[in-house]
């Protein structure tokens, strides 16, 4: 009898980025790493799918999630870069290099055992059928930001609503138990978060909760049968970057695997809440 792999807290899948900055610095990044340190910092044990090219800031970042989660990478001859420009309408992000689809193992599936998954892709490089392979994992949740917008190199990226995604993108989507969006990344939608959760139900129908990140302020949740619920920051946290803290947010919610029970997910989510306050803190070293 063959042995079973144990069972991971959290399986996250996600290509991995180069940010470029305006000084002329770049630094590994991506849902998928900064998800990752919030889950291996919580003591979770963490399985990583990703992509990446050979670059060495790139594989510093692999390095980085090596040291802490087991690590599958799909090679690829470039990795996803993104060039992060100031200009007078405020800081955009323009796609410099795009990179393969992202390939699972064979055998992925039977090997890859996992009690809760995070979809996090950044810029196309996850294929929709991917998002039904773990459908019986306990949690499947999906962090929004990189299907919410329109990057081609060489373009700025552009914000779009949730009803200018594909169709079979919305019903894989529909099919998860809990999707996570920033208030940035509902823009194109609506302006507030209520509307934004609106907009996004209108998409992609009743079944996942929806949760919308609002910075400093908290989040705001919404299933199907109620109002959406503000749930405000522990403490606000101020001058230090914020960078990666709503996909810290999505693994420590999808992670606490909070499927049940309106108490459950509002616990969960000023725990991840605080956890997330607490390595902003932690920044200030």
């Amino acid at each position: 009898m063959t042995d079973l792999p144990p069972l991971a807290d959290l399986l996250v899948i996600g290509g991995l980025t180069i940010d470029g900055f305006g000084d002329g610095t770049s630094a590994p990044g991506g849902s998928v790493l900064h998800a990752g340190r919030a889950a291996a910092v919580a003591g979770l044990r963490t399985i990583v799918v990703t992509v990446a090219g050979p670059e060495p800031v790139a594989a510093r970042g692999l390095a980085e999630l090596d040291a802490v989660t087991e690590l599958h990478v799909t090679d690829a001859e470039s990795t996803i870069r993104y060039r992060h420009r100031d200009g007078a309408d405020g800081r955009r992000l323009w796609l410099e290099a795009d990179t393969s689809p992202i390939r699972l193992p064979a055998d992925a599936y039977g090997r890859l055992l996992t009690a809760a998954i995070l979809f996090a892709p950044v810029a196309g490089e996850l294929p929709t059928a991917v998002l039904s392979t773990w459908e019986d994992s306990w949690v499947r949740g999906a962090i929004l930001q990189g299907w919410l917008r329109r990057a081609r190199v060489g373009e700025p990226v552009e914000a779009i609503p949730p009803s200018d995604l594909p169709d079979d993108l919305k019903a894989a989507l529909g099919s998860l138990d809990v999707l996570v969006a920033s208030r940035e990344d509902l823009a194109a939608a609506a302006e507030t978060p209520v509307a934004q959760i609106d907009a996004l139900r209108r998409s992609i129908g009743e079944r996942p909760v929806i949760v919308v990140t609002d910075g400093a302020e908290g989040v705001w949740i919404d299933t199907a049968y109620r109002l959406p619920r503000h749930l405000p920051a522990p403490w606000r946290v101020g001058g230090v970057p914020t960078v990666g803290a709503g996909d810290a947010f999505a693994a420590l919610f999808v992670a606490s695997r909070s499927r049940e029970g309106d108490g459950a997910r509002r616990n969960a989510a000023t725990n991840a809440m605080r956890a997330v306050a607490e390595m902003l803190e932690a920044r200030r070293a």
